[in-house]
């Protein structure tokens, strides 16, 4: 009768214990990134900013019947948005290199 009772309670208990470590794990999956794809992942946001702009400057202009303007526009604003993306990362990685610096 006795292990009967614990059992449920046993159960409930590892899936709390599940959750949680889980939930620790996601909470530091951005940490796990190597550096590999954390630069391959700037090199996407440029190339997405720039190719977004292109796409978007291409309808406008079709659209308006203007020319290279609405092209040019967009296409310097997503070169200006990876490049933020970029430099928003970078200082990411390095916030993190001072932080683990600092812990050895």
């Amino acid at each position: 009768m006795g292990e009967t009772d614990i059992d449920p309670k046993l159960k409930a208990l590892d899936e709390r214990l599940s959750q949680a470590r889980l939930k620790a794990q996601g909470e530091h999956a951005e940490e796990r990134i190597s550096p590999m794809g954390r630069a391959f992942r700037m090199g996407i946001d440029l190339v997405a900013g720039v190719g977004f702009g292109l796409l978007v400057g291409v309808n406008l202009d079709g659209w308006l019947e203007t020319s290279p303007v609405f092209l040019l526009v967009f296409l310097f604003l997503g070169f200006a948005a990876g490049i933020r993306n970029v430099i928003r990362e970078a200082n990411k990685m390095q916030r993190e290199a001072g932080v683990a610096d600092e812990e050895h």
